[in-house]
């Protein structure tokens, strides 16, 4: 099997769970507000896709994020995404629909599939900066199935806490 195959069922298992994760949330689950210092769903729903875009658009390839050249803020309702490091209180304390957050899920992940389809065993070797370190474009993508996957979990948490199943198994 080729990295590139591999990096691509790795990103599609991530998407599988998150789809599992999210399937059937409504406005209220996602905007519910957990005890303690836990995150709504929706922080850390738009933060994994607004950090795919990073990973792909910004860190792999030297553009704009989606969210800024398609002004997805505005449609979404927020002046820019959480992101690490940076500030969180905006997305954690305002209520949001899950429609438009979902469309811009779907470009990204078509822009996701088109970039990551196209790489080259070169390409994937190639050497980018993210978070003051040097990686392979390979660990990156590999990189971005762990973030999804791993928010994908924190989200059927959350639904757990409500009291809803947050994934089918």
């Amino acid at each position: 099997m080729e990295v590139r195959d591999y990096i691509q069922r790795q990103i599609a298992n991530s998407y599988r769970l998150l789809d599992a994760a999210m399937e059937g949330t409504t406005d209220e689950q996602f905007n519910w507000t957990p005890p303690g210092t836990a995150n709504p769903i929706r922080a850390a729903f738009i933060h994994l896709v607004a950090g795919e875009d990073y990973f792909i658009q910004t860190v792999i390839q030297g553009k704009s994020r989606i969210w800024d050249a398609e002004g997805w803020g505005s449609r979404i309702g927020l002046t820019q995404p959480p992101g690490r490091g940076g500030d969180w209180t905006e997305v954690k304390t305002t209520a949001l629909e899950i429609g438009p957050i979902v469309d811009y899920q779907r470009a990204v992940r078509a822009a996701t599939h088109d970039h990551v389809a196209a790489l080259s065993l070169d390409e994937m070797a190639r050497t980018v900066t993210f978070a003051g370190t040097t990686r392979e474009v390979a660990d990156m993508l590999v990189l971005l199935a762990g973030h999804i996957t791993f928010h994908a979990g924190e989200i059927a948490a959350i639904k757990g806490v409500q009291g809803v199943k947050g994934l089918p198994f």
